[in-house]
């Protein structure tokens, strides 16, 4: 049977149901029906009556997935809840479950599925049948091209350090992107951007062979910026060389590599910054100057001097010297207001204690402390400042009740009922995400004394951020949620409780990676199966419902978590049936690490149990040979990881010296946020996918 005869059956035995004016088939063009009729018959989604006394039983049908899902949404948009209503038992019909006359007809014109929903008779004849009319007439209108609205640069700029801080390269790399596109800020502090990105995944050959390093060096760096530029040709030409104790050649190094390049930067660079500014510093200083020393110059040309190269730590030491002088008339005055300058771009607790007994413009807060006492007073714009320094003071993690103080400070502020409404509360829920670049970006990440904190910062990031879609606040909640059950296993219950509320105060097709995560998450560090149970209950119901296409990597990763949980075979089919991952041959063609060509792939991981976990996927899904690294300090593993077609590096989970085992084979890494076993086979499939459809592009 054709399709346009399944589609006259179709229609011929609703029809039946219908009232007598509206059975007119033959002739549509007064039918109140006739715009879906029009539709079906031209292959598009349709929705259709089934009328059974006072009631009307709907079917939306539909070619694909992509369409239902669409006529789904525009029906919650114009009718539903106010007019109809979705069915309560069983909304997606599959097509395993049609049945009666109808089912050959239902299908041929939706295979994958149907949508079932409600009404009254009256509501379907007076007000219904009306709306689906005008709602078609608002389709022809639209326009061909859509309006997006353009990104917001504080959100991607926040979002941006919240993948540093949470490792996610990917996401860095996107925010950067998304700000060069749009043109939301300038070019300078973009590449500033990505000098920061690098250094961070310790990337030190693309600064030191970024093209455009000569343009940056002209530019007035800030501090976190030259450190990084300066560590990067510190890694690539001399820490190796002092390591072997050939001090001989890491000078030569020096003086060939380094110092023809990025010597405008060291005037400006301070012992205290890093190692290897201080092993630059210190090389710098014990030369002797072939020429006569200058006359000693006084402070007030020290300061200007200072003032003029933006040297602003230098303002500040001579400058403070200066006031302590009790320095009067222009002098004085101009040595004022350069120090306030200073203050917004090198926070000094002191200065600024001093500057106040002058009672100048007040300037931004200085510490965290500060930050809090502005936040008690109210000014407000004295806080946000301090939130947006380019060389923000972090949280000192070594002295426990400091910090400890700040957050419960926070914390208070945050869950006050008196603040629900006032201003302070739009700065102090931006602040948490400054509060997760120190505490979650530390190198020690996640440290035990720390655990109570992370737990806090935790509980605050999913009550003001709850119904976020953005992938850096799922990634925060994550990371928080490791490091927690890490270092505090009495808290499994709670961490699990939050994982469920951040999943479950929006619900949708983008969050599903989240609760992979989580899963994997609570089955290695976590003895909570019943809410893991739940969870995976939660994430299958969601994708049978709102029929959700599955890549193959995600299809395993779910049945996988599944039966890990205890499920067994029988309700795995019940929520994930086989027709879920094969009708949607558009969007699912055969699976991508079955067919790349891959020979070996190597996982780099401290966490061997979630690694291996993921060897073994890997090994079913292709013929390669999988090897996983799970050392301290590079070795036979590493070597041999080296000649792999691609390597995973769990970035998260990886030491240093590991890391820099492969410098010179950064093309084959891929680094992968998250640590469990769906983090790093996703990561995976989108590498091969994205390297296909590369090698497709002329």
């Amino acid at each position: 049977m054709d399709s346009r005869s399944n589609q006259s059956e179709l229609l011929g035995r609703l029809a039946l149901t219908w009232p007598i004016e509206w059975q007119d088939l033959l002739d549509d063009t007064n039918n109140p029906l006739r715009y879906e009729i029009r539709a079906l018959l031209a292959g598009g989604e349709a929705h259709l009556p089934y009328f059974r006394g006072k009631q009307v039983a709907w079917l939306t049908v539909a070619k694909d997935a992509t369409a239902l899902r669409g006529a789904i949404t525009g029906l919650k948009a114009w009718i539903i809840p106010s007019f109809a209503w979705e069915d309560h038992t069983r909304p997606i019909v599959r097509p395993n479950d049609y049945q009666g006359p109808l089912a050959e007809a239902l299908r041929a014109v939706s295979p994958t599925g149907y949508y079932r929903w409600h009404s009254t008779s009256s509501a379907a004849r007076d007000r219904i049948i009306e709306k689906l009319v005008l709602w078609r007439q608002v389709l022809v209108l639209r326009p061909l091209t859509a309006h997006t609205v353009a990104p917001n640069l504080f959100e991607l700029r926040e979002q941006f350090q919240l993948a540093l801080a949470t490792g996610d390269r990917a996401l860095a790399e996107i925010s950067i992107a998304a700000i060069d596109q749009e043109q939301l800020d300038t070019a300078s502090n973009t590449a500033f951007m990505r000098t920061q990105l690098r250094a961070r995944f310790a990337s030190y050959g693309d600064i030191v062979n970024d093209p455009n390093l000569s343009r940056i060096l002209v530019l007035k760096v800030p501090r976190s910026v030259r450190t990084a530029i300066i560590d990067a040709f510190y890694e690539t030409f001399i820490r190796r060389l002092i390591e072997s104790s050939d001090s001989a050649e890491a000078l030569d190094a020096f003086w060939n590599n380094v110092v023809p390049r990025i010597q405008g930067l060291f005037p400006l660079a301070r012992p205290e910054d890093s190692e290897g500014t201080k092993w630059f510093l210190q090389q710098l200083g014990s030369i002797d100057s072939p020429t006569p020393p200058e006359l000693p110059k006084s402070k007030e040309e020290l300061y200007f001097d200072a003032l003029r190269r933006s040297d602003w730590r230098c303002v500040q030491d001579v400058g403070l010297g200066l006031l302590n002088s009790e320095q009067d008339g222009p002098v004085g005055v101009l040595v004022r207001i350069g120090l306030i300058e200073s203050l917004n771009q090198e926070p000094n607790s002191e200065l600024a204690s001093r500057l106040n007994v002058f009672q100048l413009t007040p300037s931004p807060a200085q510490s965290w402390a500060e930050f809090l006492d502005c936040i008690r007073e109210s000014r407000i714009q004295c806080a946000q400042a301090f939130l947006a320094l380019p060389e923000r003071p972090s949280l000192q993690l070594n002295d426990l009740a400091a910090t400890r103080t700040v957050v419960a400070d926070i914390e208070e502020f945050l869950t006050s009922p008196s603040l629900a409404s006032d201003e302070r509360s739009s700065v102090l829920a931006q602040c948490l995400a400054s509060l997760v670049e120190d505490l979650v970006g530390d190198r020690e990440y996640p440290r035990s004394d720390l655990a109570a904190i992370y737990l806090t910062l935790l509980q605050l990031w999913v009550s003001n951020r709850n119904g976020s879609l953005l992938a850096g606040d799922s990634n925060v909640v994550i990371s928080l949620a490791t490091g927690v059950l890490q270092c505090q296993s009495d808290e499994e219950v709670e961490v699990a409780r939050l994982l469920r509320n951040w999943w479950e105060s929006r619900p949708v097709r983008t969050k599903l990676s989240f609760v992979l995560e989580s899963l994997d998450l609570l089955d290695e560090l976590s003895a909570q199966v019943g809410t893991a149970q739940g969870l995976w209950i939660d994430g299958v119901t969601f994708i049978q419902t709102r029929m959700v296409p599955l890549t193959s990597a995600e299809d395993k990763l779910w049945r996988r978590l599944g039966a890990k949980l205890g499920f067994d075979s029988a309700t795995i089919l019940e929520y994930l049936p086989p027709e879920l991952k094969d009708k949607e041959s558009d969007f699912l063609r055969a699976d991508p690490l079955t067919t790349a060509d891959l020979k070996k792939v190597a996982i780099v991981s401290l966490h061997s149990k979630a690694a291996k976990a993921a060897a073994d996927l890997i090994r079913e899904r292709s013929r390669a040979d999988v090897l996983v690294v799970d050392d301290f300090v590079a070795g036979s593993g590493t070597a041999s990881a080296r000649s792999a077609d691609v390597i995973l590096l769990v970035w998260a989970a990886t030491k240093h010296s590991v890391f820099r085992a492969f410098d010179d084979v950064r093309g084959k890494l891929v680094y992968v946020q998250g640590t469990g076993p769906s983090s790093i086979m996703l990561a995976l499939e989108r590498w091969v996918v994205a390297s296909e459809e590369a090698s497709l592009r002329p």
